[in-house]
């Protein structure tokens, strides 16, 4: 908290913590200046609020020691959206986010706010402005291809907006304005319309995993894991054998994989705490793992000294985890093989939640298995199969005949 005391000059020497540094406290101050002809009521207002921007601007890292008051004054006041993105915002979110969300955060900024907000001041940003912003994201100048007319999914402008709120929210939470106008105003975002996931039934989900039986053992194993335990594509890249329990048929999801542009793939932490879980396997699943493994094994002994062990459970011909795109490409090649539809890989994630809702599993179960945050989520997937609608027809039909 920022502390002041008036000089005999008049002025007043305003001092605030910047925190520890080599086992010492480090302070630094500012000079606030009355304007002539204050009351006293009036200096000790002025000086209070001088006082809390100075602290702002120190807490930020916005303030140069050596600064001038009006500077101070103006910097806080006066602060852009675009001077904020630059040079605060992103900094501070790459502390938080995944690498991945953090460049969609930054096309979102560069591409949209900035150009159309970035000379506005953020203590004038307003919910107006919000609405301006989802206005505009709605028409098709929005989109980054001229020839696509069609407007952005309603689901993506609301996506895109929330970048804008998280810019205002996180200058508010560094002190640099003293209210975020957009909490609590209501924009009218396009109506969301939920599509029915295209999942596989009971018959092709079976004729699926019949069919894997022909495939080579690290094919077979990673879409088993897809479909039979609900894994999103980057938790099985990541999976290690330190994370299996074969004995007990059990496996511990407890980290993923990720790609940023012109970087190596690395791991990272689930995107949420729910993604930390542990699922169980039948024999199938044990039986697929087993035979990977041996495989695995004589592939090491091929590499020999080129091979580097890391753990890995899925593995390239040097040891190295396989990349992320390698099993949306070997899911649709054994989809087109088998003459199964055309399904993308996380569609088998889609078919574990709806087969195990479908087939009498509670939904707090599914949420748990498949890692959401929020039963919402898990409620998608209990859309009715035809299989359960006839049924239902039928068991009307039983009623009014008794």
């Amino acid at each position: 908290m920022a502390n002041y005391y008036k000089r005999k000059n008049g002025t007043y020497c305003v001092r605030v913590s910047n925190g520890m540094k080599d086992g010492k406290q480090e302070l630094l101050s500012a000079t606030y200046r009355p304007k002539k002809g204050m009351t006293p009521a009036q200096e000790k207002k002025g000086v209070e609020e001088f006082a809390a921007l100075f602290e702002a601007a120190v807490h930020s890292g916005s303030y140069i020691p050596g600064m001038k008051s009006d500077m101070i004054m103006s910097n806080a006041f006066g602060m852009t959206v675009g001077t904020f993105i630059r040079e605060h915002y992103l900094k501070r979110i790459e502390k938080k986010l995944s690498p991945n969300t953090v460049r969609f955060y930054t096309s979102i900024a560069e591409q949209f706010i900035i150009p159309s907000f970035g000379d506005v001041r953020l203590s004038d940003i307003t919910v107006k402005h919000q609405q301006a912003f989802v206005d505009y994201l709605t028409t098709p100048e929005a989109r980054a291809n001229a020839g696509d007319t069609a407007p952005l999914a309603a689901a993506t402008v609301k996506r895109y907006a929330t970048v804008f709120s998280s810019v205002i929210t996180e200058a508010c939470r560094m002190g640099i304005i003293e209210e975020n106008k957009l909490r609590g105003g209501c924009v009218e975002f396009p109506k969301i319309m939920n599509k029915p996931l295209d999942v596989y039934n009971d018959d092709e989900a079976k004729r699926f995993v019949e069919a894997l039986e022909q495939e080579p053992p690290k094919t077979r194993l990673m879409l088993l894991c897809a479909l039979l335990l609900g894994m999103r594509r980057a938790e099985i890249v990541a999976l290690k054998w330190s994370d299996i329990n074969l004995r007990g048929g059990s496996l511990s999801v407890n980290k993923s994989a990720y790609k940023s542009k012109g970087k190596p793939q690395m791991l990272k932490s689930p995107k949420s705490r729910c993604g930390n879980r542990t699922l169980y396997f039948s024999d199938v699943l044990t039986d697929a793992f087993e035979c990977w493994r041996v495989t695995q094994a004589e592939e090491k002994a091929s590499a020999g000294t080129a091979w580097r062990e890391q753990d890995f459970v899925f593995t390239n011909e040097i040891g190295d985890m396989v990349s992320l795109y390698t099993l949306s490409r070997l899911c649709s090649r054994f989809e087109e093989k088998c003459g199964l539809h055309h399904l993308k890989l996380h569609g088998l994630r889609h078919t574990c939640g709806s087969l195990m809702a479908a087939n009498g599993v509670d939904a707090e179960t599914v949420k748990s298995v498949l890692g959401h945050e929020s039963i919402e989520t898990t409620n998608l997937y209990l859309h009715p199969y035809e299989k359960n609608m006839r049924k239902a027809a039928g068991i009307l039909e039983d009623i009014i005949s008794r």
